[in-house]
């Protein structure tokens, strides 16, 4: 039931996008506070207390909540909630209607909210912050460093999402979304929580970004994805496990400018048209969903996912 829950929430997220406005997390701030007065006299609680026990009651709660669904509607009870729990923590916008949304502005304060919602995250809910891993993007929009982005907001929006699903259930799914809010600067948390929150984003968001990556090689030029990563890698100075997933991004661009978009004929698009790179990489996105709904699928042929 696992790729059926997906496919099914990825589904109403796309065709219902007013779902949106049903993923708010305005509770979380409260929680932390409270949290923070009633739990700070424990030892460690400004390092690994927090860290461990900030998700952990709501993820105990979640696991209550689908104990309770169980024992009500058996199994169906539990597809439910798992679909409930991935229109929640998918998003907070959907991606593709932001593209949509982007290209089609026709003034310059549509288009400048568009782009906002684009250089968002899950955190715009609380307080329409950056994620702690948004590098500043580039002042022209539509460059293919731009466009690049667009892969960043994809992997937080959605595959960190299908990734932790697949791996941990509704509480994968869950965790990593409360972690990401964890990360911003809107909640009251300390400089050091905050920072140890960031730390398990990231290697959290680490594999994710390596199979999109894999997934953007299958799916387009693999030679030229390999180049790209390999180059990110050798000329930041570091091993494969250390850094930040900057590599996506770099792949990404590479791909549009000399992969993909140069092998299917679309590489004079990026001087004629002024949102050519944007598209292309929302196209590229939607190939690496499909490699990703491909691989699931074999996974449960194989009996390794259910």
């Amino acid at each position: 039931m696992t790729i059926l829950a997906i496919l099914i929430a990825f589904a109403l997220t796309h065709f219902f996008p007013l779902l949106s406005q049903y993923r708010g997390s305005g509770w979380l701030q409260k929680y932390v506070r409270k949290a923070n007065d009633q739990l700070s006299i424990l030892p460690g609680w400004a390092g690994i207390s927090s860290l461990i026990l900030l998700p952990l009651i709501p993820l105990a709660l979640l696991y209550l909540l689908a104990q309770l669904s169980i024992a009500l509607l058996g199994s169906f009870g539990l597809f439910i909630l798992s679909i409930l729990v991935l229109l929640y923590t998918f998003g907070p916008r959907d991606l593709d209607a932001d593209i949509k949304a982007y290209l089609g502005a026709q003034t310059s304060e549509g288009k400048n909210k568009a782009r906002d919602h684009l250089r968002g995250s899950a955190c715009d809910s609380i307080a329409g912050e950056h994620s702690h891993a948004d590098e500043p993007l580039e002042d022209a929009d539509d460059s293919p460093l731009f466009a690049g982005a667009v892969f960043q907001q994809a992997l937080r929006r959605w595959f960190a999402i299908i990734f932790w699903f697949a791996i941990a259930g509704i509480a994968g799914a869950l965790a990593y979304r409360m972690i990401e809010w964890l990360t911003h600067r809107a909640l009251p948390l300390s400089d050091r929580q905050r920072q140890n929150f960031r730390t398990v984003c990231s290697l959290m968001e680490w594999p994710v970004a390596q199979l999109m990556t894999l997934s953007l090689a299958i799916a387009a030029d693999f030679d030229s994805v390999y180049s790209a990563w390999k180059q990110y890698h050798d000329e930041q100075g570091h091993s494969l496990f250390e850094g930040n997933n900057g590599f996506l991004r770099a792949a990404a661009n590479c791909i549009i400018v000399t992969g993909s978009v140069g092998n299917d004929g679309f590489a004079d698009q990026l001087e004629t048209e002024p949102h050519a790179a944007v598209q292309q990489a929302m196209d590229l996105v939607w190939r690496v969903m499909g490699v990703w709904l491909a691989g699931l699928a074999i996974l449960l042929l194989a009996g390794w996912l259910s």
